[in-house]
């Protein structure tokens, strides 16, 4: 027996702490790593790439007013006539501007446009001159440079949002940024899903924030994430749309394209069958009116122009020559 015993006095119980287990270390499956890994790094790869995609594609948006600005004096008359001279009148004022070449296409002056005819020739490669005519008075008021109808600001402002000006090399940024972003985009998406779990608020919270987290890294990733829900509809179609145009993927999407017949339909300009077309050349021709570099007289323009008229083609048109003889021209 022990003094304590002994002395009869009562001892407090030995003191019983409890403690807690430790709260298990949040595990991360293999798949939800390589997830977060890829979301995060092709944000990064992507990032610089969409910013520059995004301002240069802003700039484009700018063209119609940098016409006006930059070619005001060729695009448009000073003064509306009340009524238009034939096209071969201003076709022959446009050849008197620009002797060399062969005519590609007409553009018919409508209401203070002025007559646009354009010009290849072979040192031009992709590109054409363009010559622009009063079609009140058939005066020349000046020549540019053009690419497929745009003018230079243009032609430059669609080379820096496709290239860079960089040519090849500068078309991989496209590419690049294109391939990556959906899987950024998707990524993202099943990310904060797999975050969110089975919580009743969770299809919620995909489309409005989560105000009730504390200050921080956790609200501003909810932020981002709420954000990333509602643009990545039009992520993914600008990744879709983006890809069409790219240099490897693009050619991948024409050539399916080809295999489903699926490219936009081309109307025949073959005359096997069917009646001669009305604007069959004949005598009297004038050099270089043909646009595989053939003869055509030019008073044809005139009657061709009269025949989509008459078939309910109203308003700017744009004339193409026959390509070759036997086959017929075309007004769109």
């Amino acid at each position: 027996m022990s003094l304590t015993e002994l002395s009869g006095t009562p001892q407090p119980e030995p003191a019983i702490t409890a403690e807690k287990p430790a709260r298990a270390a949040r595990r991360t499956s293999p798949f939800g790593a390589l997830l977060l890994r890829l979301h995060f790094y092709a944000g990064i790869l992507v990032a610089p790439f969409l910013v520059v995609a995004a301002l240069t594609g802003l700039a484009y948006t700018t063209a119609p007013q940098l016409d006006t600005i930059l070619y005001g004096n060729q695009l448009t008359v000073a003064e509306v006539g009340e009524r238009q001279l034939p096209l071969a009148e201003q076709i022959g004022a446009a050849r008197n501007a620009h002797p060399d070449g062969s005519i590609t296409t007409v553009q018919p002056g409508d209401g203070d446009r002025t007559t646009k005819v354009v010009f290849s020739l072979p040192e031009l490669g992709e590109k054409q001159h363009t010559v622009y005519i009063d079609p009140y008075t058939a005066e020349s008021q000046g020549q540019l440079t053009t690419w497929f109808g745009s003018t230079p600001a243009v032609t430059w402002l669609d080379d820096l949002h496709r290239h860079l000006h960089l040519g090849t090399v500068g078309e991989h940024y496209s590419e690049l940024a294109a391939s990556w972003l959906w899987v950024m985009a998707l990524g993202g998406v099943i990310l904060w899903w797999r975050r969110r779990g089975a919580a009743r608020a969770a299809a919620r919270h995909l489309l409005v924030p989560d105000l009730s987290t504390g200050k921080g890294v956790r609200r501003t990733r909810g932020w981002h994430a709420t954000t990333g829900i509602w643009l990545t509809v039009g992520l993914l179609f600008l990744s879709v749309t983006g890809l069409t145009w790219s240099r490897y993927a693009g050619a991948n999407f024409a050539d399916g394209l080809d295999a489903v017949n699926a490219r936009t339909p081309e109307i025949s300009t073959s005359l096997t069958a069917g009646p001669t077309a009305p604007a069959e050349t004949g005598g009297g021709h004038e050099h270089g009116a043909a646009g595989a570099g053939g003869v055509v007289e030019s008073a044809a323009f005139d009657r061709v122009l009269g025949v989509a008229r008459d078939a309910g083609l109203s308003g700017p048109v744009e004339i193409t020559p026959a390509p070759e003889p036997g086959s017929a021209w075309t007004v769109t």
